[in-house]
């Protein structure tokens, strides 16, 4: 009998260890193969890159913003990995060290305020440019269809884009004055679609944007003066190949980087006070690049995201 005994449990050893083996794994334990997004950082003016924070649960994340004080990180995530699509996108905020992650509602693209207190965003259901306390609170919807809000540095402005009858503008709303001025004349946009996360100059006078021609069909990364088309405009790259709608402008006022390609997909960087093409700035990463990018507050470094199984 107590031959049979250890034979039973020789049998059964197997069986117990495949068990263990397949039990679901918490966030913290998955295992590090496990394609997903991750933010880094690399020197602005190009070099190898640093992990700089893996948001949980969120598989896909993107849209970074640091406040002005370089306090605190928003972005929107989704749980992709669970069946999570764009609709299902959630305003993220975390310290700057990686700790105190939340989700403080829903949304896509959020911009800080310069004083860090409220954050601007695309509302997903009904599609707009909204305000929320940074907390998630008070949520107040600007303008329905609007999308893109990006907030000035300045804190008195926050623009975004619009559509009406098959063109696109760059529409900005005056929170003192409480006045929406769009920046092309009516009937004179020369886009038929002006895409999400513009940038600001420093001086909250340009706006850097991506915006899909209506006579050619082909790209333009250009900028804007926010006193209208008339005050200043200038196209900086085109091409047919549409480039990554996301766009950092150093505090210094001097380079705009954006991503640009396909297969591998890399970053561009051009002085717009310059008539000079963009040119690559060599960032080596060991994953794929999206595209979503912003500068640290002192322009020191970049914050980007990059898909991949790990370091």
């Amino acid at each position: 009998m107590k031959n049979l005994k250890v034979a039973c449990l020789l049998l059964l050893a197997p069986l117990l260890l495949c068990s263990v083996s397949t039990s679901p794994v918490t966030a913290d334990e998955k295992p590090p193969g496990v394609k997903r997004v991750r933010f880094y950082t690399a020197p602005a003016e190009g070099g190898d890159t640093r992990l700089y924070f893996e948001p949980g649960d969120y598989h896909t994340a993107g849209s970074p913003a640091l406040s002005a004080d370089g306090q605190k990180l928003a972005f929107d995530g989704r749980a992709s990995q669970n069946g999570e699509r764009f609709q299902d996108g959630k305003i993220m905020v975390t310290n700057a060290d990686g700790s105190g992650l939340k989700a403080i509602g829903s949304g896509v693209m959020p911009s800080w305020s310069p004083q860090g207190n409220r954050i601007a965003f695309s509302q997903i259901s009904p599609s707009g440019v909204a305000i929320m306390h940074a907390d998630g609170s008070l949520r107040n919807l600007i303008e329905e269809g609007g999308w893109g809000a990006q907030w000035s540095p300045d804190g008195r402005k926050i623009a975004y884009s619009v559509s009406s009858s098959g063109k696109a503008n760059i529409r900005i709303y005056d929170l003192i004055e409480e006045t929406k001025t769009d920046l092309f004349p009516e009937g004179e946009s020369p886009y038929n679609s002006l895409f999400w996360n513009m940038s600001w100059s420093p001086d909250s006078n340009w706006l850097c944007f991506k915006g899909l021609k209506a006579s050619d069909n082909t790209y333009d990364v250009a900028t804007v003066n926010v006193a209208g088309m008339q005050a200043g405009y200038k196209v900086h790259y085109n091409n047919k190949q549409a480039p990554y709608a996301d766009f950092a402008w150093h505090p210094q006022g001097d380079k705009i980087v954006f991503a640009a390609g396909a297969s591998p997909r890399q970053f561009l960087q051009f002085n717009p006070a310059e008539d000079k093409a963009p040119e690559p700035l060599a960032i080596k990463v060991n994953g794929t690049i999206i595209g979503d990018i912003c500068f640290t507050p002192d322009g020191q470094s970049l914050l980007f995201n990059v898909s991949g199984t790990g370091e």
